[in-house]
């Protein structure tokens, strides 16, 4: 897994809990910035977004939902309000976290490692310097 995957889980998750669309999301581990609107144009990400575009979210209590795309991928993910769990169909990865605020943390029980990124800009918000975010982080 890589950088890129976590940061793909970060920004379902938080679309499904918040109902928001990430658009940059910082690895506070990494100290990186991911800008999600280049993962999100193709691939997963992109179906992903294309059958979502109309989603406003409960707050699901229990409930599952499974995703696949056209790639083959296919997740299952379990939400009780802000928590997740989230299962790669068809293989053994399995993800899992919550959303507080604006930062998802996710732990990936394969490689027994924690993950916190931080959503520093959301689709439709104007731009954001990375100043902004060391400020917060201060």
């Amino acid at each position: 897994m890589n950088k890129y995957t976590h940061a793909g889980i970060a920004y379902i998750v938080c679309r499904l809990i918040s109902g928001k669309r990430a658009a940059a999301l910082y690895d506070v581990a990494g100290s990186d910035e991911v800008d999600m609107t280049e993962l999100s144009r193709e691939g997963f990400l992109r179906e992903f977004d294309e059958q979502h575009q109309d989603y406003i979210p409960g707050y699901a209590d229990e409930c599952s939902y499974r995703f696949a795309s056209s790639s083959g991928y296919s997740v299952e993910i379990f939400i009780n309000l802000k928590t997740f769990i989230l299962h790669v169909c068809g293989s053994s990865a399995y993800f899992i976290g919550n959303v507080r605020g604006d930062t998802i943390y996710l732990y990936d029980h394969k490689s027994s490692a924690h993950f916190r990124f931080r959503v520093i800009r959301y689709a439709g918000d104007r731009e954001k310097t990375s100043e902004s975010v060391f400020e917060k982080n201060s």
